[in-house]
């Protein structure tokens, strides 16, 4: 059985993991200062409708994690993690267009549920890899950057929206996602070879 392979530097795989179990925080993070001006331009009638952009998203989400760890398990991660950050842009270059609310809700339903993808499989990269105390390690560095997002993806959020509007936030999230599975498709080898699937 060929063992998982590791060839990142630790620090680089930290800050991979860390990049891309964010994607969910800074998608709804990023997001909060814009609920004002999306009421304002596409549920003007009913201003409160526009939280559930953030709703939908968790919806979305927590449907995600119901399948893609065991789908991992059996296809391998990289793959997965891959498909599901398509998806995740996918949608939010269609919420970046949106006329509507009803079409903003669907894709930021839709990008929950591919952003739940690279959240759920990077624990399953971390248990392939490790295991004990440097498992745990390995995961308290990440979520002690991780925390930070919260924090700082309002301020970004609020930055892109002075300097464009509402809809560039979304051009973010491509970005963001572009950016993390280019990483993890260039850099980190698959740690679930065919042989350890199911």
């Amino acid at each position: 059985m060929t063992p998982p392979a590791r060839t990142l530097a630790f620090p680089e795989f930290v800050a991979l993991l860390a990049m891309l179990f964010a994607t969910i925080a800074y998608s709804i993070d990023a997001m909060l200062p814009a609920l004002v001006v999306i009421a304002q331009e596409l549920s003007p009638e009913a201003v409160n409708r526009a939280q559930l952009v953030v709703t939908v998203f968790v919806l979305g989400m927590g449907l995600g994690t119901l399948f893609w760890g065991p789908i991992s398990d059996s296809y391998g991660r990289k793959s997965i993690v891959v498909f599901g950050i398509a998806l995740y842009c996918t949608a939010a270059l269609v919420a970046a267009r949106a006329q509507s609310l009803e079409v903003l809700l669907a894709a930021r339903f839709v990008q929950g549920l591919g952003a739940a993808a690279p959240r759920v499989v990077t624990l399953a990269i971390v248990r392939d890899l490790y295991q004990g105390r440097m498992m745990a390690r390995v995961m308290s560095i990440v979520m002690t950057i991780f925390i930070v997002v919260p924090a700082v993806a309002p301020m970004i959020g609020a930055g892109i929206i002075a300097l464009a509007d509402w809809r560039a936030v979304f051009w973010s999230f491509v970005v963001f996602g572009i950016v993390s599975g280019s990483w993890l498709m260039i850099r980190q080898p698959e740690t679930h070879p065919p042989e350890r699937r199911r």
